[in-house]
């Protein structure tokens, strides 16, 4: 055995170990590397899938100085990201908020932060659909209908969850490729596009990224502002998908965190920077731009560059975007079966399968997929219904966890970890304040306006079923240890633990 290869068997021994201390064996491959863990967050966040679907709101609420808002947005999720390293250091186990929650505080509230965490990747899968069929179905129906969008995001969602069903290294895989695709490509054409701001005869430049003004001709005041924000908050969402997959990471503790970071750093600089560019890049009038029917991006770039050209956007942007869905089925999956194999779920002793040729979770792969056909359904082809929710709900998750840390932290609950490791040490509690803020900011936004109360009122539906089923099933198991997260260490050290984690590797 090579020296290489003996030092990656104890790492992983050591990850397994680590699992034990949770109550959990080792069942799914350790597959996930530095890399691909940052490619999952990134492509979770997805800057080219939001942008592409979003670009023109702005300008239609506020005006180009919505820009700006990139700004306190990437740093108030900053604050969050750094909680969430924190954690991730010392509880690296699938399920995350749900797992850290639980962990923390009890067992009953670590059910509903779970519960909104897999409704925020549940209705994320179906955002994620939908935005793509809205950018790519005028290339197959010249006038596409909502219902024409519905049937393209179904059969997105479709191919999605097949892929995932392979296994976890062929979503890996092709995530990679998408995320490198979106590095790489999209921000390559937007650096020529921007070569070409020096030689566009016809273009807005840097004035636009200060004007203030609606081409919809509607006022700008608070309510807009918080409209506005949509883009950069729809943005910065799922990062976390990197601490969702710890079971299957190397080196979960020091991967994770790093992997938040990197991509939330990354997007934050890269979305402004993008949208930057093809805003000062508009030809003629930005109102016929962005209020057209044909996609506000592609035409900036078409009429500029031509077809072909536009012709490789159009594959760099379905490359990622179609990432970005295989890493939120990816992300939904583990949080379903991390509830299921805790018994908190309905159909838990089918959800929590792991199927032994592929080691995924079939079936919680299966159910993810449905459900997002179903909200997909719901939306009828909308993009800012299914947006504003997911918004919502991925805030609400942020915002059970900052709660947590204030109460693990009076407790004494949060556990230590190896000084190598990240640790926020002493600013802990002023940045969960300052997340709890944030989110507390956003939610208002996304839900008091008119034009987002169906966020709200989705919101509430679901979290009612949550509470119902909570009152109906849950209490009395949780409570006499029926479910929930195991309190003691998983003792039985199988002798194929080893292999499984090693699988494919």
């Amino acid at each position: 055995m090579s020296e290489a290869t003996a030092s990656g068997d104890h790492h992983i021994t050591q990850d397994i170990q680590d699992l034990h201390q949770f109550g959990y064996p080792q069942k799914l491959r350790r597959t996930i590397g530095s890399y691909t863990s940052f490619a999952l967050g990134f492509s979770m966040i997805t800057i080219t899938t939001t942008i592409f679907t979003l670009f023109a709101q702005p300008f239609q609420t506020v005006g180009g100085f919505a820009i700006w808002l990139w700004i306190p947005v990437t740093l108030g999720m900053l604050a969050i990201v750094a909680v969430y390293g924190h954690l991730a250091a010392r509880l690296p186990v699938t399920g995350y908020a749900y797992q850290w929650s639980s962990r923390i505080v009890n067992r009953e509230y670590g059910w509903f932060s779970g519960w909104t965490a897999l409704l925020s990747f549940f209705v994320g899968t179906a955002s994620i659909a939908v935005a793509m069929a809205s950018v790519f179905a005028p290339e197959i129906w010249a006038t596409p209908t909502h219902t024409d969008i519905a049937l393209f995001a179904a059969v997105a969602i479709v191919a999605a969850v097949a892929v995932n069903v392979i296994s976890i290294r062929a979503a890996t895989m092709f995530n990679n490729v998408g995320a490198s695709a979106e590095l790489i490509g999209t921000l390559g054409l937007t650096i020529v596009l921007a070569f070409g701001l020096f030689f566009f005869h016809s273009k807005q430049g840097p004035p636009i990224l200060v004007e203030v003004g609606s081409t919809t001709s509607s006022p700008v005041n608070l309510t807009t502002i918080g409209l506005a924000l949509l883009l950069p908050v729809y943005t910065i969402l799922g990062w976390e998908g990197s601490a969702d997959l710890a079971e299957e990471t190397r080196d979960p503790r020091k991967t994770a965190p790093t992997a938040m970071f990197r991509s939330v750093i990354i997007s934050g600089i890269a979305a402004f920077f993008v949208y930057a560019i093809f805003a000062m890049a508009i030809p003629g009038s930005i109102a016929h731009t962005t209020n057209g029917t044909a996609n506000a991006m592609i035409a900036v770039f078409q009429d500029h560059f031509g077809w072909g050209m536009a012709l490789v956007l159009k594959i760099v942007a379905f490359t990622a975007i179609f990432s970005a869905l295989l890493a939120n089925v990816t992300v939904a999956t583990r949080m379903c079966f991390s509830l299921s194999r805790d018994k908190m779920l309905p159909g838990w002793q089918v959800l929590s399968r792991v199927n032994e040729r592929t080691r995924t979770p079939i079936y919680s792969i299966l159910l993810v997929g449905l459900v997002a056909l179903i909200v997909n359904l719901l939306s009828a082809g909308i993009i800012t219904r299914v947006v504003a929710i997911v918004s919502v709900t991925y805030y609400g998750t942020y915002l059970f966890t900052m709660v947590a840390v204030l109460i693990g932290a009076r407790r004494g609950t949060i556990p230590d970890a190896d000084p190598r490791y990240f640790s926020l040490g002493r600013w802990l509690l002023p940045l969960a304040w300052i997340g709890i803020g944030w989110a507390i900011v956003v939610m208002l936004y996304m839900t008091i306006p008119a034009v987002n109360n169906v966020a709200g009122e989705y919101t509430l539906y679901f979290e009612a079923a949550g509470v119902l089923w909570y009152f109906l099933y849950l209490r009395h198991r949780l409570r006499s240890g029926e479910a929930g997260p195991p309190l003691a260490a998983h003792v039985e050290t199988a002798a194929d633990e080893l292999k499984i984690a090693k699988e494919s590797m």
